[in-house]
């Protein structure tokens, strides 16, 4: 709080009313006329109307509210466009229960009530967990980053009943499937599907990944790939940002057999170029559609799916695929952690879950091994 003298019994009185939810400095200045002693009492009087006013307010933001502050000035900025579309979509049926309500009234009572609402569907489907736990990750993330910005202190989205973890049998080739395939691959199929597969399986990358290679993230001569962008179609447009997390950038090393269908294939499409130049839309990327534009991450599938029909062959999903090659390494015993760099995992403690079944298998092989030690005694 100030007064200035402007003049002979002219007066500048400003009062600090706190901070905005951007944390920008909020005043309220006015021009006063009297006497000095009469100026204070003025300034004790605006003071007592105005100070922290602002402040005080601000921590009655509601809800629905706050998620317009949290989607303009964090996910446009963090999330992917794919992402942010999940997030406003979501946002909406929880508005829709607790949008009125302050941020600083929530309780772990109020969020519980919201989640079992929203785990009844509106058609009366009951949504699954993975469903909710999206739906819980997406309150957890906004109300932590509310106590960041000081609209709260304290998530109690922490202390509301997250939804239990749905295991899920995971389905994998064996190392007989893998050759069977591969086999027709090599004396059946055209040399841009024996490409496709053959790098998805070496690589172990994800399909978005795959479809946002560049022949310049591929060195012939180290045998290495570089996999830092991922590919998506969002509404018939590509959303192509760098990849989610630092373990997800990587360069990996893929065998020679790879390398030399990859050179194959790009013969093959340099010549399909030139025969179709007036056509060519003119990208550097490796697999691209019949005119050179970026292939869909679903076609990926859409032609793994084709060859097991063709072939009769059993039956495997594009991400089933992607952890058939980590399950051949862990069998073959590479250490978890570079499978786990290899693959992209943020932390090796989703790999030995995902795999639990593997090295459970190894804890019993490793108690066949101190047997026969012990029984040759």
């Amino acid at each position: 709080m100030s007064i200035t003298r402007l003049g002979p019994n002219k007066y500048k009185i400003i009062i600090e009313c706190g901070y905005d939810m951007f944390g920008k400095r909020i005043r309220h200045s006015e021009i006063f006329y009297g006497t000095p002693q009469e100026a204070k009492i003025q300034e004790a009087d605006l003071t007592k109307k105005y100070y922290h006013k602002v402040k005080k307010k601000n921590k009655n933001i509601v809800f629905e509210k706050y998620s317009i502050i949290f989607i303009e000035n964090y996910c446009l900025e963090n999330v992917s466009n794919i992402t942010l579309r999940n997030y406003k979509q979501m946002l909406k049926r929880i508005n829709e229960i607790i949008g009125k309500v302050n941020l600083t009234d929530l309780t772990a009572f109020i969020l519980d009530r919201m989640y079992k609402e929203i785990r009844k569907g509106k058609k009366g489907k009951i949504l699954s967990d993975r469903t909710m736990t999206h739906y819980y990750n997406l309150v957890g993330l906004m109300l932590k980053q509310a106590v960041i910005w000081k609209f709260i202190l304290y998530n109690v989205n922490v202390d509301a009943k997250k939804p239990p973890k749905t295991k899920t049998k995971r389905n994998f080739y064996e190392l007989n499937d893998v050759q069977k395939l591969f086999n027709c691959l090599k004396t059946e199929e055209n040399i841009k599907y024996r490409a496709l597969l053959t790098l998805t399986f070496d690589s172990g990358a994800r399909r978005g990944e795959i479809v946002a290679l560049r022949w310049s993230d591929i060195d012939f001569e180290k045998h290495t790939v570089l996999l830092d962008n991922s590919l998506k179609v969002i509404y018939g447009e590509v959303d192509e940002e760098n990849a989610k997390t630092e373990a997800s950038i990587r360069t990996i090393y893929i065998s020679e057999y790879t390398i030399n269908v990859l050179k194959e294939y790009k013969k093959w499409q340099d010549l399909y170029i030139k025969k179709n130049a007036d056509k060519w839309k003119g990208t550097d990327r490796v697999f691209t559609s019949r005119i050179g534009t970026h292939m869909h991450p679903d076609t990926c599938g859409k032609i793994l799916t084709k060859i097991i029909n063709k072939y009769d062959l059993a039956k495997i999903t594009p991400h089933e695929f992607r952890h058939t090659v980590d399950t051949l390494l862990l069998e073959s015993g590479i250490n978890p952690k570079a499978v786990s760099d290899r693959s992209g995992h943020a932390d090796t403690r989703v790999t030995m879950e995902i795999y639990a079944h593997i090295f459970s298998k190894t804890k019993q092989e490793s108690a066949n091994v101190i047997n026969k030690v012990l029984t040759s005694i």
